[in-house]
């Protein structure tokens, strides 16, 4: 008989290993690893008369491109229709099937070698061979890279870039041309909403055309992963800004099964070829397919929907080859995917866990990491993402009984966190146990060992029989030490990590990225410095982890600062002891004088920081020598407004760093206070730097003490009002 106890936890344990049931995998199979034409990439290719054809392509940059054409009407026997086209610029061309015609246009001629150029020439063809010249100059400037589709009855050309190897930002295009028959064209507009790119894709579903994707490869990298659709050419709406397939130049794309498809592709951040699959019907929702068995990574292939299968040709795999792959995908296998999703769906990520939470039992959850996750002054050096986590999950859950663990230690790797699980995360017997860790094993643990640990902490967190939430590091502000591009590598491991050990991810590094994207300023201001979010960017932290836990948003905007602003001032006091402060003017001797009328019998030693004629650099200078090596008990901020910065970035920075150096390094130490410059002036007007300034404090959970509405005291009532209620 099975006690109700053992049953319970068995059920529980068959729900966990429901939630992450894998989705039917679909493997790639192999045509031929060798077709019959000489292997390349940047190839044109179509469907066309029950034959993929494919057109010129790319061997090398010292070379003209070549002008062959091939087809084949099973993907593994090819015949060559002809070793010289008319056409010349066919590295990156644009083709499509249109008017029952192939259609070749545009591209580039002879790499880097003298005498390149882009072409305008729009060549139609019944059968490969033979080819007209409709146009030797189409009304849009010569490029490469464009998009082109078929949409409404018209050829749709958008985008592209005019100089492969020598241009520059200028080169590349988001114009959008139509035509009716290929010869004349019209500019439908000249800048459609998403930015100027090549190396992207377009095609056509339900309606509407999308482009996606691609960038500019030189001579600056950028890459997108933004979706924009329309359904006249003109108007344009953004689908999603970041949709979850990495940033990347040179993917190809199909519609197949009802859905758009990135298929491969390059990025430079990090470089590296990609093998990878995504569909979305609709742009903005994306999905990935996951195969077992699956071709090596590639940029600059063919993809083709052909005889009811995905077909994959080419491209550069490092080296480039002549493999041809497909892909079947039985037409109810979506449906069934999704079915079993949503049965999967309804299964909470962490079922032991959530059922204490529902239910008031108590539970503990441990979060493990370095100084993101630690408390220091960062977060004001009282509180971090930990006990912003417990809030949340107490909005989403009220009668959860948490017990919140921080166990983050400044400067940790994975390796550090090995040395430590033990001690710090087993022997807490936690229920849920939250991984952060990446920001310090980038710079000195090598991305195969971190691998390794993350598995092994994940292994013995469950073997504790705690279940676990991994998560990507937050999004930085690039540095030499700390470059965006390398975390992006480490971020991937965690993914990969998610993937192999069906662990739930918490990807915080894309979700504040595409904050970052959409609102480049309010991104700034959760950050404290290069790598560490402040107090405001740790309650979003906490938030992206609440709902990765509860699979419901929270919102922590009305969470303030602590109440009880002077905790260390107010057990000195209760204590009868010395009080040592360092203050700006005039707090220096407000401070005194407010202390004689509520604290008459305790002794202050008052520093008085010197402000005046001083830059926001120079008190932030002042900030780092003065107040850390002589350990107060009390700081009180009050930049004067004759305090200039250079700039935005300088007053953010100066501010920043003044209350940070103005903070004890870890958790404790001294209070810290900052006033607004209307205590002393009940006439000040409220300037774009003190609402800079308020949006910083409370960003960093420190207590503002600023006039409210209608306040009239002086400012000797004001500081002494506010004292009172600190120390009563």
């Amino acid at each position: 008989m099975i006690r109700p106890t053992c049953l319970f936890l068995f059920l529980l344990l068959l729900l966990t290993n429901i939630s992450f049931a894998d989705e039917p995998k679909l493997d790639w199979v192999q045509v031929t690893e060798k077709a019959g034409w000489q292997p390349r990439d940047s190839q044109g290719e179509l469907v066309y008369k029950d034959q993929l054809w494919i057109f010129g392509g790319w061997f090398n940059s010292y070379e003209a491109p070549p002008r062959d054409v091939w087809n084949s009407a099973d993907g593994k026997n090819w015949k060559l229709v002809t070793k010289e086209a008319p056409w010349i610029h066919s590295d990156l061309p644009m083709t499509v099937v249109f008017k029952d015609k192939m259609w070749l246009m545009g591209g580039w001629y002879n790499g880097r070698l003298k005498g390149h150029s882009a072409g305008n020439q729009v060549w139609s063809s019944v059968d490969g061979k033979n080819w007209e010249l409709v146009t030797p100059h189409a009304e849009w400037t010569p490029r490469l890279a464009a998009g082109l589709v078929v949409f409404k009855d018209r050829l749709w050309l958008l985008g592209g870039t005019e100089n492969y190897y020598f241009g520059d930002e200028k080169s590349i295009k988001n114009d959008v041309w139509s035509s009716a028959d290929g010869k004349t064209w019209k500019q439908e507009t000249t800048d459609a909403g998403w930015s100027p790119r090549a190396y992207h894709q377009a095609a056509v579903l339900n309606g509407k055309m999308y482009v996606f994707g691609g960038g500019n490869y030189t001579p600056e990298y950028h890459a997108t992963n933004d979706v924009w659709s329309s359904e006249d050419g003109v108007h344009w709406k953004q689908e999603t800004a970041h949709a979850p397939w990495h940033e990347r130049l040179w993917f190809s794309t199909v519609v197949y099964r009802d859905r758009l498809w990135v298929i491969g592709g390059w990025s430079n951040n990090p470089a590296a070829n990609k093998n990878d699959a995504w569909y979305s019907q609709d742009g903005k929702d994306w999905k990935q397919l996951k195969s077992d068995h699956v071709w090596k990574a590639r940029h600059e292939h063919s993809a083709f929907v052909f005889q009811d299968k995905i077909w994959l040709a080419g491209g550069h795999a490092q080296p480039l080859n002549s493999e041809v792959w497909t892909l079947d995908i039985p037409e109810d296998w979506f449906e069934k995917t999704e079915e079993t999703q949503k049965t999967t769906s309804s299964q909470p990520a962490f079922p032991r866990t959530i059922a204490k939470l529902k239910t008031g039992k108590p539970a503990k959850i441990v979060c493990f990491g370095d100084s993101v996750t630690g408390v220091y002054y960062h977060t004001g050096s009282r509180r971090a993402y930990t006990d912003m986590l417990g809030i949340a999950l107490e909005k989403n859950f009220p009668e959860a009984k948490l017990k919140m663990i921080n166990a983050g230690i400044s400067g940790h790797t994975t390796v550090n966190a090995l040395a430590r699980i033990e001690r710090d995360v087993l022997k807490q017997q936690p229920d849920l146990v939250t991984v952060m860790f990446g920001l310090n094993d980038m710079t000195r643990v090598p991305l195969e060992e971190y691998r390794e640990n993350l598995k092994s902490i994940v292994k013995q967190c469950r073997d504790a029989g705690a279940e676990v939430l991994l998560c990507t590091p937050n999004s930085v502000i690039s540095t030499s030490g700390r470059p965006a591009e390398k975390l992006v590598q480490y971020c991937d491991v965690v993914r990969a990590v998610c993937d192999e050990l069906q662990v739930p991810l918490c990807d915080n590094y894309q979700k504040l990225n595409a904050l970052r994207e959409q609102d480049a300023l309010s991104w700034r201001l959760m950050m404290s410095d290069e790598i560490h979010p402040n107090m405001a960017g740790h309650k979003k932290l906490a938030e992206l982890m609440a709902e990765s836990i509860s699979g419901e948003p929270v919102s922590l905007a009305d969470v303030a600062p602590l109440a009880q602003a002077l905790p260390r001032v107010k057990s000195l006091v209760e204590a009868k002891k010395t009080v040592k402060v360092i203050a700006m003017p005039p707090l220096d001797q407000l401070i005194q004088a407010a202390f004689k009328e509520v604290a008459p019998d305790v002794k202050l030693e008052v520093s008085t920081w010197q402000t005046a004629g001083k830059s926001r650099r120079q008190i932030e200078a002042d900030a780092k020598a003065l107040v850390r090596p002589n350990k107060p008990d009390l700081v009180l901020l009050t930049i004067p407004p004759t305090a200039k910065a250079g700039n935005q970035e300088e007053l953010i920075h100066s501010l920043m760093w003044t209350m940070n150096y103005s903070l004890n390094f870890g958790a404790g130490g001294w209070d810290c206070v900052v006033f607004h410059p209307d205590v002393f002036d009940a006439g000040h007007i409220d300037t774009e730097t003190d609402r800079m300034t308020r949006k910083l404090v409370r960003g960093q959970d420190l207590t503002l003490v600023e006039r409210t509405e209608g306040q009239t005291g002086s400012p000797e009532e004001i500081v002494i009002q506010w004292l009172k209620s600190q120390l009563d």
